[in-house]
């Protein structure tokens, strides 16, 4: 099915995107905390969620203006939430699971709906 049969998702996408991205710049270390725990309330960490957030907000913001033919930007976004997820599954180890497994769920929902704005007709 392509993409312009779901003009809905697209917005609910692309403004998620841009609300997570717009949290993740004002308040890094609260996201941080939350996702990685103790290790959050580190500076460096606080950095790297800023930059997440302002890819969030660039994802989503590119994903909206773009025409609903073009699926760059979901392809795009897919491939960050998937690294997302995949860097979340792989610190298990490191970090509790009750605190890694709802960003990689996160990540996950955002992937798969990235994937639905992805698929064009006839590919």
């Amino acid at each position: 099915m392509d993409s312009r049969h779901h003009p809905w998702l697209r917005w609910i996408v692309g403004g998620s995107r841009i609300l997570l991205g717009v949290v993740l710049l004002l308040n890094p270390r609260f996201a941080a905390r939350t996702w990685l725990g103790p290790d959050g309330a580190n500076p460096g960490v606080a950095l790297l969620f800023r930059s997440i957030g302002a890819r969030d907000v660039a994802l989503g913001a590119g994903l909206l203006a773009a025409p609903p033919e073009d699926t760059a930007w979901a392809r795009a976004g897919t491939l960050a939430d998937v690294g997302d997820a995949g860097a979340s599954l792989l610190n298990l180890r490191s970090v509790p699971a009750r605190q890694v497994l709802p960003g990689a769920a996160l990540a996950a929902v955002f992937a798969a709906a990235g994937a639905v704005l992805s698929v064009r007709a006839g590919r």
